[in-house]
């Protein structure tokens, strides 16, 4: 039966559908064993990025690109989670075969994403904004002519390229073994990344460089994943949880592709009269994200590290419990 509709079958073609989405999940089953859902959760990563890039790259390359290097992070995420019990050699190696496929994918959607924050700039403060018309004309002959890549007989081969590598880690991650059990298996990763978002937090100056904002995003994120991974040790706080770390991760995001925008605005269009206003006006608004992100931020990491470890295993056994009565 479907959950939406409880009086009406599935079809056969749902009903696979929905296995397909279930196993893929990136969360942690109830009554799953964490070593078996995390190498599942992993392989759903790599199934997906795979059909992403040979299937649906030809109907839309960039956001089979974007959604494929959103896959690679998530995969990198799982691997911060459980690198003590991987060990230091096939973390790194791991870790290096999904990060070098992401970094051989970029192209349309990035200049998408830096129209949309000149857009956004010039919506939030219209009377301010310059035309920037070099600019937005550099960009948009960006995009348009990566867009056009995904007819390249050689940009289809890379992707095929990638797409072998990130296939290959699929039987490595069947592979990976975890000494320890339960909870235990997954509490020193949730801690050490905890850990190391509250750090970055607190070693931020009162006007952080951007490269400081971008690393704290990038521990957010890790944080992000990992209450979305175990949701189903306590749905309704988790997800609150997990839906703050993402609305933070966003605002970071935000103030992160302001930077982006403004370097390539140096680069690409250095003459346009309006890039001085431009500036001032990206630098008003990554002032007022970070302003909105901090005090979200002091909020998610406002416990010590072995405090949020123990609370997350209190509730992995309450609801383990639960599930035995």
């Amino acid at each position: 039966m479907s959950a939406d509709f409880p009086g009406k079958p599935l079809s056969a073609k749902a009903q696979r559908r929905l296995e397909v989405v279930t196993s893929r999940a990136y969360r942690l089953h109830e009554d799953e064993e964490p070593g078996e859902g995390i190498r599942r959760a992993a392989r759903g990563r790599v199934d997906t990025a795979v059909e992403q890039l040979r299937h649906e790259a030809g109907e839309d390359l960039a956001t089979a690109v974007h959604d494929t290097r959103k896959d690679m992070k998530k995969l990198r995420s799982l691997l911060r989670l459980v690198r003590d019990e991987l060990g230091r050699t096939r973390y790194r190696a791991e870790g290096a075969r999904y990060r070098d496929a992401a970094r051989l994918l970029s192209g349309a959607r990035d200049a998408e994403v830096k129209l949309k924050t000149l857009d956004g700039l010039r919506e939030r403060y219209p009377d301010e904004a310059p035309p920037v018309e070099q600019l937005r004309e550099a960009l948009e002959e960006e995009r348009n002519r990566l867009a056009g890549e995904a007819e390249d007989s050689e940009v289809r081969e890379r992707l095929e390229e990638v797409a072998e590598a990130i296939e290959g880690g699929g039987a490595d991650v069947e592979a990976w073994e975890f000494p320890s059990k339960g909870f235990d298996l997954m509490r020193p990763g949730l801690e050490r990344e905890y850990r190391r978002g509250r750090r970055a937090l607190r070693a931020m100056p009162e006007d952080p460089p951007a490269e400081a904002v971008h690393e704290w995003r990038k521990r957010v994120k890790d944080l992000w994943y990992h209450l979305r991974l175990l949701h189903e040790v306590w749905p309704a706080t988790m997800k609150g949880a997990a839906d703050e770390a993402h609305a933070l991760s966003d605002l970071l995001g935000d103030h992160h592709d302001l930077t982006v925008l403004i370097d390539d605005a140096r680069e690409q269009a250095p003459e346009d009269p309006g890039l001085a206003e431009l500036t001032a006006l990206a630098e008003r608004r990554q002032a007022e994200l970070l302003a909105e992100a901090l005090p979200m931020g002091e909020r998610l990491y406002a416990e010590k590290p072995r405090r949020f470890g123990a609370r997350l295993a209190r509730y992995w056994q309450a609801s383990r419990s639960a599930d035995a009565s």
